[in-house]
């Protein structure tokens, strides 16, 4: 059993595991950051990784109300946690590629999920049917998750190669990051 950090929501007064809450910190000039990495000095609060939570946070303003300050709200404070939290999965990408957690091209995903030793499957969003399907067909069969969120474009980016397609990840903490960073992500997430 392991034990996860909890903390309580400042919308919904859940405790919950900080794995599924956002860390917001006041900065000096009274406004209100998402800080995504966790690592800001300062007054800060959670709240929980979901939009209806976060909207009423802001529309509330329980940033205020929990610190007991006068608090700024970006107008942009939505798009800034997706587009943060979307940064933050490419590099951690790319950490896991320099960690040799990372396999990418359709042979390596392959091998790695014939021989069990990928713990995700990562395809480009716009990937082609016939290789996407063969390669999902295992990682299904072997439980391992199957994330189709960005394209061959920002993949490619992401971990400085051109043309990547599929990819597989290894177990290890950058895997889990990356996963509970899609889970917030996909929890933020605008319908549009």
């Amino acid at each position: 059993m392991t034990l996860s950090k909890t903390a309580i929501c400042a919308v919904t007064n859940e405790v919950l595991p900080i794995d599924q809450m956002i860390r917001f910190v006041i900065a000096p000039d009274g406004s209100i950051i998402a800080d995504l990495t966790q690592k800001l000095p300062g007054v800060f609060l959670w709240i929980k990784a979901d939009q209806a939570v976060l909207k009423k946070a802001i529309w509330r303003n329980s940033f205020a109300a929990q610190t007991r300050q006068n608090v700024k709200i970006p107008e942009n404070l939505m798009e800034s946690i997706e587009s943060g939290l979307f940064r933050l999965a490419m590099q951690t990408l790319s950490m896991a590629k320099r960690a040799g957690e990372l396999r990418f091209g359709f042979t390596k995903a392959d091998e790695a999920l014939r021989s069990h030793t990928a713990a995700v499957y990562v395809v480009a969003s716009d990937a082609k049917e016939n290789g996407r399907e063969k390669l999902e067909r295992l990682a299904i069969h072997d439980n391992v998750p199957v994330i189709e969120e960005w394209s061959s474009v920002q993949l490619s980016a992401a971990i400085g190669e051109e043309n990547v397609i599929h990819m597989v990840l290894a177990e290890g903490g950058l895997t889990r990051k990356l996963l509970e960073i899609l889970t917030k992500l996909k929890a933020v997430k605008s319908e549009t």
